[in-house]
């Protein structure tokens, strides 16, 4: 199995344990959520005749999604998160505030054609479903070996 890393997974680490052990000395540890650009996590496989991907996105709406193909790439765009009015947010007394919100952008370089027409789109409980079926030219086929005829004399 695959594991992406990302280099920050350290840093959010450290802070997180800055913000513990000072949380209680600095007026609310980190006030503002540190936004580093967002990216969902996606799974890619192929069942023979079609690629599944699944993209985690949580606190988006399907509204919020734009997916679309170019050629052999998957680009998927959106919101995440929820949004504060900055001027709302600066009244308020925050304990804590991690949750961030933005919007994304991922492509994906699909291994082999796909029937753009024919896919599949869900999303339920955070996680986008496409379902890719692949152009015939990309699925693969059993070809028949002749064996030579034998010669009668």
């Amino acid at each position: 199995m695959v594991m992406r890393l990302h280099p920050w997974t350290e840093f959010t680490r450290l802070f997180n344990e800055m913000d513990r052990v000072f949380g209680d000395t600095i007026e609310g540890g980190r006030a503002a959520p540190v936004n580093r650009g967002y990216r969902p996590a996606v799974d890619l496989y192929d069942t023979g005749d079609e690629f599944v991907l699944h993209a985690l996105i949580p606190g988006t709406r399907p509204e919020d999604l734009d997916v679309s193909m170019e050629q052999n790439t998957l680009h998927i765009t959106g919101a995440y998160g929820y949004d504060v009015p900055e001027e709302q947010a600066r009244q308020w007394t925050w304990y804590r505030r991690e949750i961030g919100s933005g919007k994304f952008s991922q492509s994906v370089q699909l291994p082999a054609p796909v029937e753009s027409e024919d896919i599949e789109a869900h999303f339920e409980w955070g996680v986008l479903t496409l379902r890719l079926p692949k152009a015939e030219q990309a699925r693969a086929r059993r070809i028949e070996i002749s064996a030579p005829k034998a010669i009668s004399s």
